[in-house]
C-alpha cells in the first residue's frame, strides 16, 4: 500500500487548509421565520392613487382589481414568511407597511453566521434558499437530485408543520469589495419549486454588509445612511401560485364560469406591483430631505419582468454613476443610493409602457427633517430655451426608397410595404405627430434652425445641453 511521507502529508495540508470554511470572526444572527397562510390585497385603499380615481371608474384598474363572476380581483391568499422574537412562534414581530408581502428583511455582516430557525405552517413543503452567502448542503434549501441524502436533504423540502435550522455565513469570499456600496443587496425564496413558491409569496430581502455598517441594535440598523427601503418589482403572476384554485373558489361569484386557459382571466391575474402594491397603493415611503438614502432594489420572474425604475424628482448613484432609472432584471439585486433634495411626494415608477398602464407606480414622500436652511450650491448660467409642441405630419419613408435594397417602399413584396402601403384600412408611412421645436425667444415668431440638428429626425429640434463647472 502506498504512504504519503510525513513531509508530503505537511505540504498536502498546506495546500488543503485554504479550501476549509474559514471560522467567523463576527456575530451570530438569529431569526425565527414562520411561513403562514395569509389573505393579500394588491390594492387596500380600493383606488388607483395616482389619479385618485375609485376603480368604477378606471377600466384598466378594474380590469385587474374588480372581482366578478369570473374574475378573482385585488385579494388573493398567499403563503409568505413572517418573523417571530422566539422559538415559541407566539409573537411575530411588527414590520413595515411598505414591505408588503415580503419576508423580513435579514441582514448580517462579513464575518457573521446567520441562524434561521424555519417552522412551516402552511399547508404544503416549502422552504428557504439565500442569494449572496456561504452554505454546505444541509442549508441550501433547494430541491434538485444532487445526490445527497439523509440529513444534507432535510432543508430541500419542509414539510407542513416542520421545522429546520438554516446556517448561512458571510466570510470574506462572499464580503463586498472596495468598490461596492457598504451593503449588497440579496434575496431569499422558498426553492421547492421555485417559480410557483415565489409566485405564492416566498421571498424576502438579505442585505450583506461591510464590518462595522450595523448597529449593536436588535433589530439591526445601518450607521452609514439615515434610512433603507426595500423594492421588489414584479409582475406577479397569480397564476403559477398554489393557491390558484382555492382563490377561484373564494373570490370570483360564479367560480364554475371560469376558463384558467382563458388568456384574459390570466392577464387579470398578473398582478404589476412593487412589494405587492399597484397603482400608488404601497405606503409610507417616507424620508429626510438632505439625508443619505439607500435603496435596495430586485427583481424576479420570467422574461416579462425587465424593468426600468425611475426615482422622479432626484438622482441615484449606483456602481459610482449618477442616474434616476435602475435597470432590474429577473434575479437582478441593485443597491442604489441617494440624497433626496427636494421635498415632495414624488412618483417611482417602472417605465416600461405596459407595465406603467398596468399599474406599477408608487409614491414616495420627502420631508424635512431640519431648521436648517437650505442652501442653493448652483453658481452657474442660466440657460433659457424656448420650446414649442408643434403639430406635423411626419413621414417615416421620406425618400419613398429602402436604402438598403433600393426598392420602393411600396413595391407590393417588398418587405417594408406592409409598413409603408396605404390603403383603405392601412395607414402607410405618413402620421400626424407632436414634435418640440425651438424658438429664439418669448414670442415664439422665428425657429432657431441649426444644421447639426437635421439628424435629430423626429426629436426635438435642439438638443438641451448643460455645462459642468
Amino acid at each position: 500500500m502506498w504512504a504519503m511521507e510525513p513531509g508530503h502529508f505537511l505540504w498536502a495540508l498546506l495546500f488543503i487548509q485554504p479550501l476549509w470554511l474559514q471560522r467567523t470572526d463576527g456575530a451570530t444572527r438569529v431569526y425565527y421565520l414562520g411561513i403562514q397562510d395569509m389573505q393579500w390585497n394588491y390594492a387596500p385603499r380600493g383606488r388607483n392613487v395616482i389619479t385618485n380615481q375609485p376603480l368604477e371608474s378606471d377600466t384598466v384598474a378594474s380590469s385587474f382589481l374588480k372581482s366578478d363572476k369570473n374574475r378573482i380581483g385585488s385579494s388573493y391568499k398567499k403563503t409568505v414568511y413572517k418573523e417571530y422574537s422566539d422559538g415559541s412562534y407566539m409573537h411575530e414581530m411588527a414590520q413595515p407597511a411598505w414591505l408588503g408581502f415580503l419576508g423580513p428583511v435579514l441582514q448580517a455582516e462579513v464575518g457573521d453566521v446567520i441562524l434561521i430557525h424555519l417552522k412551516n405552517f402552511a399547508t404544503r413543503p416549502y422552504t428557504i434558499h439565500p442569494h449572496g452567502v456561504f452554505y454546505e448542503k444541509d442549508s441550501e434549501g433547494s430541491l434538485y437530485p444532487d445526490g445527497s441524502s439523509g440529513q444534507l436533504k432535510a432543508d430541500d423540502s419542509v414539510p407542513p408543520g416542520g421545522y429546520h435550522i438554516y446556517n448561512w455565513t458571510i466570510p470574506e469570499s462572499h464580503a463586498p469589495t472596495d468598490a461596492d456600496p457598504a451593503c449588497l443587496t440579496w434575496i431569499y425564496h422558498s426553492h421547492v419549486d421555485a417559480p410557483r413558491d415565489i409566485a405564492t409569496g416566498l421571498i424576502g430581502p438579505l442585505i450583506t454588509c461591510k464590518r462595522g455598517t450595523l448597529n449593536g441594535n436588535s433589530p439591526p440598523w445601518r450607521q452609514d445612511v439615515d434610512s433603507y427601503f426595500f423594492l421588489l418589482f414584479s409582475v406577479v403572476d397569480e397564476n403559477l401560485s398554489w393557491h390558484i384554485d382555492e382563490n377561484i373558489a373564494s373570490y370570483c361569484s360564479d367560480p364554475a364560469s371560469v376558463d384558467k386557459e382563458d388568456e384574459a382571466f390570466q392577464e387579470s391575474n398578473r398582478m404589476h406591483a412593487i412589494n405587492g402594491f399597484v397603482f400608488g397603493n404601497l405606503p409610507e415611503l417616507s424620508m429626510c430631505a438632505q439625508k443619505r438614502v439607500a435603496w435596495h432594489l430586485f427583481g424576479m420572474g420570467n422574461e416579462v419582468d425587465v424593468h426600468t425604475a425611475f426615482f422622479h424628482g432626484q438622482m441615484l448613484t449606483i456602481r459610482g454613476h449618477r442616474t434616476d432609472v435602475a435597470h432590474i432584471f429577473p434575479a437582478t439585486f441593485v443597491t442604489a443610493e441617494m440624497v433626496p433634495q427636494k421635498l415632495g411626494t414624488w412618483l417611482i415608477s417602472c417605465q416600461v409602457n405596459s407595465h406603467l398602464q398596468d399599474g406599477m407606480q408608487a409614491l414616495y414622500e420627502v420631508k424635512s427633517c431640519s431648521v436648517a436652511p437650505r442652501v442653493s450650491q448652483l453658481t452657474g448660467k442660466v440657460r433659457q430655451y424656448f420650446i414649442e409642441a408643434h403639430e406635423i405630419q411626419w413621414d417615416y419613408g421620406p425618400t419613398g426608397y429602402d436604402g438598403s435594397t433600393g426598392k420602393d417602399l411600396r413595391e407590393p413584396g417588398s418587405g417594408p410595404d406592409k409598413f409603408f402601403q396605404k390603403g383603405s384600412s392601412r395607414i402607410g408611412g405618413t402620421y400626424w405627430k407632436v414634435r418640440y421645436e425651438a424658438f429664439q425667444d418669448e414670442t415664439f415668431q422665428e425657429k432657431v434652425q441649426l444644421e447639426e440638428d437635421e439628424h435629430l429626425g423626429i426629436l426635438g429640434e435642439e438638443s438641451l445641453t448643460y455645462e459642468i463647472n
